[in-house]
């Protein structure tokens, strides 16, 4: 779609190519394409594939950047490169007080004779190109506030939605996915490798509205569509982990996806994706890039963290923890019980002989009073020794954090 604010960037450059009968393409400092003019039989492969994809493919990018084009402070002419589908062009860098903005493109091998009338246009274009950034950046931002208004549930939710879907931003119908990054990871970043991933596209890229925003302390996507949508939700929460950077750069990315729902469900799949975010960012068993539905038994253990915690943890358990040898006991049921009953296994992890595991569980079952060959017994200590764990995280904090703010909202 072709914003309405980029007409006059269309006018300068379309009398621009007139005067010069040569194409012109204007690109923003992303490669993105912005405008470009009609032909003049002077179009190469490249120019049509940015045409229609709207962006520099990579290789290509790669090649300009590396000729030195986001430095050129003046006209830089490009050499041809036939491997890449590229004729000889002339580049002409858009700055407004030494910022970079985009760029002119002329296919020409002999453009330095458009020199001067091309300068003049620059000038033109960058406080037009400068006018469209500002109007860009307010609209991402008002954008923004409407997805994290929606996505925090109250009464702002229910207006958000019905601005959203005003605004052609999602469909009434849609179904979406939530996509929430680990509280170490500045929203900002989360924004940029959204807008990273979404622009290098691809045509097996699945046709779904994207859009970022800010919750709390945390970068939040909101994807939404038709089809579809939890593919492109899991893709793009690949892309967030590979190309977002925490704020202290220190460690990967952890990611929560939820399921899908409608849109009057956005608090609650929110709820979902900060939930397995910070699961995947507590339990090093778990993926760095977890969906609700993988949570397994750590998601309604979760969730009966909110609501009440002292009736999931039998006091039993929290005798095994108490100090002394007893905290090995804790870890050396939960290592057993993981290993699903496996006392070969059990023992390799804890790196203690198998006759010194069965005394420990042997312990574990005297001081509980649970039979650990009874299957009840094991899943009330397993799922109990569960719950300790998420407890002594920051999980419990996480949720009473959102429940006082859903109160208050």
């Amino acid at each position: 779609m072709v914003l309405p604010y980029t007409d006059a960037i269309q006018q300068l450059v379309d009398s621009l190519a007139a005067r010069i009968q040569r194409s012109v393409a204007v690109d923003d400092q992303r490669g993105m394409l912005i405008v470009s003019s009609r032909h003049f039989g002077d179009e190469d492969k490249l120019r049509i594939e940015v045409v229609l994809s709207r962006r520099l493919p990579a290789r290509v990018a790669e090649y300009l950047n590396s000729i030195g084009i986001a430095t050129a402070e003046g006209p830089l002419s490009i050499p041809g490169s036939p491997e890449l589908g590229l004729k000889g062009r002339r580049c002409y860098p858009i700055r407004d007080h030494g910022r970079l903005l985009g760029y002119v493109w002329l296919i020409d091998d002999g453009a330095e004779r458009f020199d001067e009338v091309v300068g003049a246009c620059v000038v033109q274009l960058a406080a037009r190109i400068r006018e469209r950034s500002l109007r860009v950046a307010e609209e991402e931002r008002r954008r923004r506030a409407l997805v994290a208004d929606l996505l925090r549930g109250g009464e702002g939710s229910a207006r958000a939605v019905g601005n959203l879907v005003d605004q052609g931003l999602v469909g009434a119908e849609d179904e979406i996915v939530v996509i929430v990054a680990d509280a170490a990871t500045d929203p900002e970043a989360v924004a940029s490798a959204i807008v990273e991933a979404t622009s290098r596209g691809g045509r097996d890229k699945p046709a779904v509205r994207v859009l970022a925003a800010a919750v709390g302390d945390r970068g939040a996507v909101l994807v939404a569509g038709r089809d579809e949508v939890e593919r492109a939700a899991a893709w793009l929460a690949e892309a967030v982990r590979h190309d977002a950077r925490q704020r202290d750069a220190d460690g990967g990315v952890c990611v929560g996806v939820s399921n899908a729902g409608g849109l009057e469900q956005a608090p609650d799949l929110l709820r979902q994706a900060m939930l397995a975010a910070f699961a995947a960012a507590e339990l090093p068993e778990l993926a760095p890039v977890l969906s609700w539905r993988d949570t397994g038994v750590y998601g309604p253990l979760m969730l009966a963290a909110m609501a009440s915690p002292e009736l999931v943890v039998p006091p039993k358990i929290a005798d095994l923890s108490a100090g002394g040898r007893t905290d090995s006991l804790a870890h050396t049921a939960e290592v057993f019980l993981d290993a699903a009953g496996d006392t070969a296994a059990a023992s390799e992890q804890l790196m203690i002989h198998r006759t010194t595991l069965y005394y420990r569980l042997a312990q574990v079952e005297k001081k509980t009073g649970w039979d650990l060959k009874n299957g009840r017994d094991r899943l009330t200590l397993h799922l109990g020794l569960k719950m300790r764990h998420l407890l002594d995280s920051g999980i419990p904090a996480l949720l009473r954090g959102e429940q006082e703010h859903r109160s208050s909202s």
